[in-house]
């Protein structure tokens, strides 16, 4: 699990159909808000324009966690974060 990120446990009854099905059992699921978090700290850390080298490494680097969090929690089955979604017909 990524720091700052909180993980809750899959309903039984989930685990209980996915191994009837004879599917994958399903990974633990995030928090919804999560992925906007993550999506909107990523978002503001790539418009800064960092003063040195120094602070473009940092600022790499920190992108680098933010982003591979945010794939860590989608490819765990967490919503997309709002910015992404598209309004139902």
């Amino acid at each position: 699990m990524t720091e700052g990120t909180e993980q809750i446990p899959v309903p039984r009854g989930e685990e209980k159909a996915a191994s009837r099905d004879g599917g994958e059992l399903p990974r633990r699921r995030t928090r919804h808000g999560d992925t906007t978090e993550l999506y909107d700290q990523l978002s503001e850390l790539l418009r800064i324009r960092p003063r040195h080298l120094g602070e473009t490494y940092q600022a790499l680097r920190e992108a680098d966690r933010l982003l591979s969090a945010l794939d860590e929690q989608l490819r765990a089955g967490a919503r997309l974060p709002e910015p992404w979604r598209r309004p139902g017909p």
